[in-house]
């Protein structure tokens, strides 16, 4: 007995690992910007702040805000993937390359929304088609 819950222990110190390096990842890449709710649901922080236009003008400078947005996006939907239940890739059948895409039209179409809102409006759009759990390795 005493071994399974040893197991337990490391498996549930191994998800605070996991949570905690998310957290630090995700703050370590926030800025002290002014805070902005979505329906009074959630605080945003770092590059999530950014409107659709100062998005899509990094996006076409190419430059290191770009690459900003690109690590706060990929914080974004691991996070979602971890903390969304029977969520294993939020993706499903479409990639990070995917995503960028749809936010390059819908930052076109709505240059004055909020990039944290987009996002989340992103997840909403493919929730339905995510993958819910790890797909088998082909050997």
């Amino acid at each position: 007995m005493p071994a399974v819950e040893l197991g337990r222990d490391r498996m549930r110190f191994s998800n605070i690992g996991k949570v905690t390096g998310i957290v630090l990842l995700l703050l370590s890449m926030a800025q002290s910007v002014q805070a902005r709710d979505y329906k009074e649901q959630f605080a945003t922080y770092g590059a999530g702040e950014f409107s659709c236009a100062r998005y899509s003008k990094a996006r076409k400078a190419g430059d290191e805000q770009e690459n900003q947005i690109r690590q706060w996006l990929a914080g974004y939907v691991s996070a979602f993937n971890l903390i969304i239940g029977n969520t294993y890739d939020i993706f499903g059948s479409t990639d990070f390359d995917g995503m960028i895409k749809w936010l390059d039209d819908r930052c076109v179409k709505y240059p004055k929304a909020n990039l944290s809102n987009t996002v989340a409006r992103f997840t909403e759009v493919v929730y339905p088609y995510r993958k819910q759990v790890k797909p088998d390795k082909k050997r």
